[in-house]
């Protein structure tokens, strides 16, 4: 009678196997609300990366102080303009692009002749492990390079068209930005200092990620750019803007970006200027990758790598590049979340890059 039943605390395991659980469900909804979620989660960047210069505005205009709208509509209306000169010029140089490849003394014709003469080497019989692979061939093929980059330009076509989806997903975001937390506030006392913290923590992390990257992203493209452009790579401003869209890829977008150009540049220039090219598409890469970008971020996103290839590549099986790109800040959000309370908190030391981050 004076036995008492000692009940087990709830245990780490159970708490991971709940957080499995969640993961998986999480998983099928991403996969079949993709027309819904992603625009929305496009949107919040956007909305993320047009504060700064929203508050820019708005301190500096006197104007626009009194009407904070029209920040917003500056800003739609450079980001049109600009979008439509890119539009143009990427229109023209892939048209320059396709009437290279098919010439007559073009890319295609520059390609059979140093492949034959690859053959009639003398490389120690690895000229004929080479010669003999017709996968090695098809990857080095202009052709194939030339379809990988219209795929690649495709997806972003179709990232495109769902900006009206994301325009009104941003429209209400901007407008609920000032009632939803009073709303909150009063629905779900308890919680609004957690959440509160949460949504504190993810927006500055955010906000810094999304305006460095996007400054980064930008600068490894211009440069990259100028110099397909300064050795007459054709389609350089095709790969400029690729490389921009891979580099929102964490750790392996940007290196990736260069491999095609650099295949164009194998095929079209002799070898010593091919091989300048490709030493100063490296040097771009680190520099930004390994000086500049760490400066931007710091240690602010703390996400072990390993972590980081995992999102990215189970995000971009569920929304494709799209995916890729905003895997990483949903990512953030959720270790910032999982750090809030005690139960998961060691589920977000796991996922952080260093521990004593943490601590």
């Amino acid at each position: 009678m004076g036995d008492t039943i000692n009940y087990p605390r709830r245990s780490n395991s159970a708490t991971t196997a709940n957080f499995a659980i969640i993961v998986l469900v999480g998983y099928l909804v991403l996969t079949y609300l993709k027309p819904i979620l992603m625009p929305f989660c496009i949107a919040i960047l956007f909305y993320f990366l047009i504060r700064a210069p929203e508050q820019y505005l708005v301190a500096r205009f006197e104007i626009i102080a009194r009407m904070p709208m029209l920040a917003y509509g500056v800003m739609i209306g450079i980001g049109a303009a600009i979008s439509y000169g890119i539009s143009i010029l990427l229109y023209r140089n892939i048209d320059q692009f396709q009437e290279e490849m098919t010439k007559q003394g073009g890319l295609t014709d520059k390609f059979r002749e140093k492949w034959d003469a690859l053959g009639e080497a003398n490389l120690y019989g690895l000229e004929e492990v080479i010669t003999s692979q017709e996968t090695i061939e098809n990857l080095v093929n202009p052709q194939v390079i030339q379809d990988f980059a219209t795929n690649i330009l495709a997806d972003f076509a179709t990232f495109v068209t769902t900006m009206i989806t994301v325009a009104v997903f941003l429209i209400f975001l901007i407008l609920e930005e000032k009632s939803l937390p009073n709303r909150f506030k009063a629905a779900f006392p308890e919680s609004y200092e957690r959440v509160s913290t949460i949504v504190s923590n993810s927006s500055e992390a955010i906000s810094t990620y999304v305006i460095s990257k996007a400054v980064v992203a930008s600068g490894q493209a211009l440069i990259l750019g100028f110099l397909l452009w300064s050795f007459d790579i054709p389609g350089w401003l095709a790969w400029a803007l690729i490389a921009f869209m891979a580099d929102w890829v964490p750790i392996i977008g940007a290196l990736l970006a260069t491999i095609p150009p650099m295949m164009i540049a194998l095929i079209a220039l002799d070898p010593t200027q091919a091989i300048l090219l490709g030493i100063l598409m490296v040097l771009n890469q680190n520099m930004w990758a390994q000086l500049i970008e760490p400066n931007f971020f710091g240690q602010k996103l703390g996400i072990s790598p390993l972590v980081l290839i995992l999102t990215v590549m189970i995000s971009a099986s569920v929304w494709g590049i799209s995916g890729a790109i905003v895997g990483v800040p949903i990512m953030i959000i959720a270790r910032i979340a999982l750090e809030e309370d005690e139960r998961t908190r060691p589920i977000a030391l796991m996922l952080a890059m260093k521990v004593h981050e943490e601590e």
